[in-house]
């Protein structure tokens, strides 16, 4: 039975340092995040006020098979309020649209946001953003999502914060199909165990 045990667990030691070969080292990764600009949010005249801004961050990592959900920052935004509007019934929504550029492929990050006011503070509320999916091929997907945003309020000046979200990395979906010379070990190994149970029987 020992003996057994011995080639099971050679063969479970065989298979963990074969999927680590197929998973190769580590991938730097550069997230590159544009940035966004909207002002006279909720006018019904032109005004340089209630302007939202969000300026893009630059974030290095490096990205493995394995690796836990990482946080990063990927901005930072500010919402400044002017001459606050007591009779307006406006609530314009908008969508801030961010380039988002991965190894030297672009999505867009859709923030969908809505403008109201209560006549002594101006709101902004914020949707959920779907998250970005960028190939990695056999290095997995990667996976960046935005923390949701907060409502801000403001009754004049402005009003700062951070964006962040996480990186994280999902499986490759296509298994590796193992080596002609990968079967022919599994095969023997099978054959091993199986002529060692027959012997014990014997």
């Amino acid at each position: 039975m020992s003996s057994i045990r011995t080639i099971i667990r050679h063969t479970a030691s065989a298979s963990l340092l074969a999927a680590a070969a197929l998973a190769g080292p580590a991938q730097a990764v550069t997230i590159d995040v544009g940035s966004y600009t909207k002002s006279g949010l909720g006018a019904e005249f032109a005004t340089s006020y209630d302007t939202f801004t969000i300026t893009g961050n630059n974030v290095s990592f490096a990205m493995l098979q394995t690796q836990a959900p990482l946080a990063i920052s990927l901005g930072t935004f500010w919402f400044e309020v002017g001459p606050n509007c007591y009779s307006c019934s406006l609530t314009p929504s908008f969508d801030a649209v961010l380039d988002v550029k991965v190894q030297g492929e672009t999505q867009q990050l859709h923030i969908p946001y809505a403008w109201h006011s209560s006549g002594p503070s101006d709101f902004l509320t914020f949707s959920q953003a779907a998250p970005l999916m960028f190939d990695f091929g056999n290095q997995g997907m990667l996976v960046i999502a935005l923390d949701s945003i907060a409502t801000l309020v403001s009754s004049g000046g402005k009003v700062y914060g951070d964006l962040y979200g996480t990186a994280s990395v999902a499986p490759a979906a296509v298994t590796p199909v193992p080596e002609p010379a990968s079967y022919a070990l599994m095969l023997a190994g099978f054959g091993v165990v199986a002529f060692v149970a027959r012997r014990r029987r014997g």
